[in-house]
């Protein structure tokens, strides 16, 4: 999500720079130098990919008809249609660059959303892998000494792997589930 909202304040710098109208290639280096790492240097792939007219999808390290690794990747690969458009064609570039931020903004701010709707599954997750240890701990401060049963007993082995394979399974279960649905 910081990668998606730094690339969003970026493309808005760009798409402003290109209304105040600076190069292209000048107003990708601007923006790169203010940009945080990441963003930085794609947008400073960018740039060069620009001022050699020509390569620009490939030089940003994705394309459009799926082989973006990330969202980023998807709307560098976009803007860098958009300046090919523009070297050949004539296109206005900045209207397609604040569409492309509108679109990053938006994508950023669901990412948000949907990251604190997640929030409780992420805690109940927690809590319930706690729980256990909790529990054990209690019977411990309590004197009923349910490490001694559960390492010392076979029966009490058998349900101390068991468990503890289920909660190490619960919670990776739990977060490959939050990874898969967050941007």
């Amino acid at each position: 999500m910081d990668e998606l909202d730094g690339l969003a304040s970026a493309l808005q710098g760009v798409a402003g720079e290109l209304r105040a109208g600076s190069h292209p290639v000048r107003a990708l280096e601007s923006v790169a130098a203010e940009s945080p790492a990441g963003v930085a240097q794609r947008l400073h792939a960018l740039a060069v990919s620009t001022r050699m007219s020509g390569g620009a999808v490939e030089a940003v390290g994705a394309r459009e008809n799926g082989e973006a690794t990330s969202y980023a990747d998807l709307l560098l690969a976009r803007a860098a249609t958009a300046w090919s458009l523009t070297a050949h064609h004539g296109v206005p570039v900045a209207d397609v660059v604040e569409a492309l931020h509108r679109d990053a903004d938006a994508k950023a701010h669901a990412a948000r959303r949907l990251d604190a709707k997640l929030a409780g599954a992420r805690a109940g997750a927690a809590i319930l892998a706690v729980l256990p240890v909790a529990g054990v701990a209690l019977g411990e401060a309590m004197g009923a000494a349910p490490m001694r049963v559960l390492t010392s007993t076979a029966v009490g082995s058998v349900v101390f792997l068991t468990g503890t394979a289920l909660i190490l399974g619960g919670v990776a279960w739990t977060s490959r589930l939050t990874r898969q649905v967050v941007p």
